[in-house]
């Protein structure tokens, strides 16, 4: 597999000058000083990292502590207390670094992290904190939904409980039998089985990756005439020498509590821009013949046509140089008659190699002075030509490049799954819809395939289930002129004009035309408009009761009343 140590360092530096491969690769020309000032002037924005980490082989590492804490703690950014001072709510403060989590990989380091938290902190800024936080609320559940573990993604499961096997009376006999004429087992050995566990426990999981011979320990480990404390001091004297070895790289020593942490996997930094600027194009060419089918389908065709129609050139002027004319050409199918299914890792070799004699074409040729041993077995020289491509470190290095960005489609989850054609079919038409209803549908048959026809797996269903609800947020910012016009007469209109609006809805042409999501919108902001109305309605009238006051019954002044008993008299 190509990586970029095979990339041309040369080269590199005319089409790459800022790749981390070249900044973590200081010049040395004997003034250590003046060797990495001129570097830190070159590269300013991997200052940081050239001072803290080491280069490892293919990897970029630092050395750590076994019980320093982790990435996300050492963020000051990241911390609830900044988040909630910042953004001055505490809901708002937890969402934030929650999303923060579910955006970033679980291996991110401390410099990724600020930059995404300084990131997201500039966009609240500048649009607000409910859009970015739905946004990043998005964006994380996509990216747990694709990483998520087995049990977390199960969504129905069966069990089922095995019936007991009962044996018959014959084979109770023999086991009975078997039982009884068992050999006596060893003595146990508790001490040497603890320590052979132990052991096969220190080294289970290592692993050699290169041997390199140490110049110091044939010195320091003989015992050869040593006293004790001589062997003592000079095993302690090894064990400060001794450096740790990966893939030929030394670099750096580390302690028994410490380890290393992967921070760069440089050939991850190789992308398009690392190709010249008239190579380019196969970039793109790459990803639309990986894919195939109905994304890259009419490229496949082209490109196979291609590599046939330039192996029959090739014959022809093979036949051509040993003297065979050329009378007949050779029959070429049309490139719609050719598979559009994706490349292969060897049809996208062959491919490679001829794109790369059309885009170096030119050949010189060039003396050269061999020698020969003739019959009589004497020694002689003599002169000849030699056809040479003087573009040759060029094309070896855009080869390495491609290379690696084919490498890194093969380990993308998604480009991988979209060389699948159910895949790549339903997740194109969940893209292309402008209704959610139809998006409903496409979930809907997303699920039969994975449940019922076993045309899915369940990590790319969960995939385009994910694709279908970013895709169901990103029409609801989308709304017709149509749409714009009646929701600001809903907005403005009154309670009668706000019943006529209701019957519009239900029989209008035109509305009834209009996607599902636009009409969810009208018909929210009609009961919003109503509630609003009502909200209105009911201060009004209980300002009215506080305004209006009862009438006033008016009494009449109290008067001495003069009360006249009349007594009956006996006869």
């Amino acid at each position: 597999m190509a990586d970029q140590y095979n990339l041309n360092i040369n080269q590199l530096k005319m089409h790459a000058p800022q790749s981390p491969t070249l900044a973590f690769r200081p010049e040395d020309s004997g003034s250590p000083q003046q060797d990495w000032c001129k570097h830190l002037q070159k590269f300013p924005r991997f200052r940081r990292e050239l001072e803290e980490f080491s280069v490892l082989g293919d990897v970029v590492v630092r050395i750590a502590d076994g019980v320093e804490p982790k990435p996300f703690d050492r963020v000051k950014i990241l911390s609830l207390e900044y988040a909630v001072k910042t953004l001055q709510d505490e809901t708002d403060g937890r969402e934030f670094v929650r999303c923060i989590k579910a955006i970033v990989s679980p291996d991110a380091s401390q410099y990724e992290l600020e930059q995404i938290a300084a990131f997201y902190y500039g966009e609240i800024r500048r649009r607000g904190i409910s859009e970015v936080l739905a946004e990043m609320g998005l964006l994380g559940m996509q990216m747990e939904a694709v990483t998520a573990t087995i049990e977390d993604r199960e969504i129905d499961f069966s069990e089922t409980e095995i019936p007991e096997q009962k044996l018959t009376v014959a084979d109770q006999r023999r086991v009975e039998k078997a039982r009884k004429n068992l050999s006596p087992l060893p003595a146990k050995t508790p001490n040497f089985d603890d320590e052979m566990i132990s052991i096969l426990h220190r080294i289970g999981n290592s692993k050699i990756t290169k041997v390199r011979n140490d110049e110091f320990a044939e010195y320091f480990l003989s015992d050869g005439n040593k006293s004790v404390e001589e062997l003592d001091e000079d095993y302690r004297t090894y064990e400060k020498l001794e450096q740790y070895d990966e893939n030929g790289v030394l670099g750096f020593s580390m302690s028994d509590g410490q380890h290393s942490v992967v921070v760069y996997e440089l050939s991850n930094e190789v992308d398009a821009s690392y190709l010249p600027e008239h190579a380019r194009p196969l970039a793109k060419e790459m990803n639309l013949l990986f894919v195939g089918h109905r994304i890259g389908g009419a490229a496949a065709q082209k490109a196979r046509h291609f590599v046939v129609a330039q192996s029959i050139l090739q014959q022809e002027l093979k036949e051509m140089k040993k003297g065979v004319p050329a009378l007949f050409s050779t029959p070429m199918p049309e490139a719609q008659k050719f598979s559009k299914l994706p490349f292969s890792n060897e049809e996208f070799s062959d491919w490679l190699a001829a794109k790369l004699d059309e885009l170096y074409p030119h050949r010189v040729l060039r003396s050269v002075r061999r020698f020969m041993t003739g019959k009589s077995g004497r020694l002689f020289e003599y002169q000849g030509t030699q056809e040479v491509n003087p573009d040759f470190e060029e094309m070896q290095y855009v080869a390495g490049v491609c290379q690696i960005l084919w490498n890194q489609m093969q380990a993308d989850f998604h480009l991988r799954s979209l060389r699948r054609e159910n895949y790549q079919n339903v997740h194109l038409s969940i893209r292309k819809c402008v209704d959610t209803a139809e998006v409903a549908r496409l979930k809907k048959q997303a699920y039969d395939d994975f449940k019922e026809h076993k045309k899915l797996s369940l990590k790319e269903f969960t995939a385009l289930n994910t694709a279908a609800k970013s895709q169901e947020v990103r029409l609801a910012g989308k709304t017709s002129a149509m749409t714009r016009k009646t929701l600001s007469e809903i907005n403005a209109a009154s309670a009668n004009r706000l019943r006529y609006f209701k019957y519009f809805l239900y029989n209008d042409q035109g509305i009834q035309t209009l996607p599902r999501q636009e009409k969810q919108q009208l018909w929210e902001a009609v009961r919003a408009r109503e509630t609003a109305l009502k909200v209105t309605v009911s201060k009004e009238i209980s300002q009215t009761k506080q305004t209006v006051q009862p009438p006033f019954l008016q009494r009449q002044p109290n008067t001495n009343k003069q009360v006249v008993r009349v007594t009956p008299r006996s006869v």
